[in-house]
């Protein structure tokens, strides 16, 4: 990875070695990254529910676009909470 920050951890999945399989763990170590990155892509699908995430925004002050991000995000935490069929995790 190119990019990095100090106080982000990013975590990667173990790749097969050619011609090996991976040991149990690791792809249960894999398998758990998988859940996690899943569950992570669902929520960044409902943030972008909101079109002003997803269009490009021409707003070019100070802090804009991040406001419209926290927005969007707390629409997306409303609606999980208001729906009565789905568990609060």
């Amino acid at each position: 990875m190119a990019f990095t920050l100090p106080e982000v951890e990013i975590l990667m999945p173990t790749r097969k070695p050619p011609g090996a399989e991976l040991p149990l763990a690791q792809q249960t170590a894999n398998q758990a990254l998988n859940s996690r990155r899943l569950r992570i892509e669902h929520v960044n699908s409902s943030v972008k529910r909101c079109r002003v995430v997803k269009d490009r925004i021409r707003l070019w002050k100070q802090g804009v676009r991040d406001v419209v991000m926290e927005i969007s995000c707390a629409l997306h935490n409303f609606r999980v909470r208001l729906t009565p069929w789905q568990p609060m995790v």
